[in-house]
């Protein structure tokens, strides 16, 4: 703690479990670097069992900030002091931040990284469109959340668990309440049980953005070729994002990626959580294409 404050030196950094593809530490640092400020941002690979110490130890140290990744958004929530209104309202945080109170409050960034990610890569905003989300975890919740917010016509949660869909739909309907939102949520497994008889004519009408959430070890390229069997109007007719930026993900090179109007992965909208995180922990802001041109050999 001396030594943050001696040398005016924030500490932040990253947990994750199985995180050595993270580029969160060279985005941070980078923004650091080009705004003058004495940030350090590192990385730390935390093994489930070792999360509550984890956390403890990150509040012993008197740490200004952090990002939380998968498998922990939602896991996290436990161990902080207080929440900001969207992330308690989602259930997940991906950004946490020591407030001049002396707490630890947690954020998500990743709603507003989400909507503004869609703008940017496909010139489009959701408002009217139908949506098929792939994924019911923590970073599906923050996604579902813009979705909403945004006043998506409809979206049809695919899941892993029917159950797990199910409950977070039952969650969602309390959003758009909240929202004054009159989306339409539906669901489904990986095998499609549970779809309305509906869905088919009401996605090949309005369908215009899938998103894929489902983490790179547990996506199959036979899940992704069964999607476009069965959506058969997934023929050059829809805007695709895989939120997961890893080479790993079995979707990038699956059928949807080349049936698709256009392909985004999970870059853009790493870049512009990352920004926000940022503006919470330093109270500045740096505009997306200053940092995305620093970074322009990956982007």
């Amino acid at each position: 703690m001396k030594i943050s404050k001696d040398f005016n030196l924030s500490l932040c950094g990253i947990f994750g479990y199985k995180i050595d593809y993270t580029l969160s530490p060279l985005i941070h640092n980078s923004i650091a670097k080009l705004l003058d400020i004495n940030l350090c941002y590192g990385k730390f690979d935390v093994s489930p069992e070792l999360l509550p110490d984890a956390v403890k130890g990150f509040k012993a140290m008197g740490m200004k900030g952090a990002n939380v990744t998968q498998p922990y958004k939602s896991k996290v929530l436990e161990y902080l002091d207080c929440l900001d209104g969207q992330a308690e309202t989602v259930g997940a945080v991906n950004t946490i931040n020591l407030e001049p109170d002396g707490f630890y409050r947690g954020y998500n960034t990743d709603i507003t990284g989400f909507i503004n990610a869609v703008n940017y890569e496909f010139n489009e905003d959701v408002s009217g469109k139908a949506v098929i989300l792939l994924g019911a975890g923590g970073a599906a919740r923050a996604v579902l959340y813009a979705l909403i917010k945004s006043n998506a016509k409809y979206v049809l949660i695919i899941n892993r668990s029917f159950s797990n869909a199910e409950k977070l739909k039952k969650e969602a309907d309390l959003w758009k309440q909240s929202l004054n939102s009159f989306t339409e949520i539906i669901c489904a497994d990986f095998k499609f049980n549970g779809i309305l008889e509906k869905t088919d004519i009401t996605f090949t009408k309005d369908c215009g953005i899938l998103i894929n959430t489902v983490t790179p070890s547990d996506g199959n390229k036979n899940f992704a070729d069964d999607l476009l069997n069965r959506f058969k109007f997934f023929k050059n007719n829809f805007f695709f994002m895989d939120i997961s930026y890893s080479e790993k993900s079995s979707f990038l090179s699956s059928g949807l990626e080349k049936n698709c109007l256009k392909f985004a992965n999970g870059l853009s909208m790493l870049l512009f959580q990352a920004i926000e995180s940022f503006y919470i922990w330093t109270g500045r802001r740096i505009e997306f294409y200053r940092i995305k041109d620093f970074l322009s050999g990956i982007f």
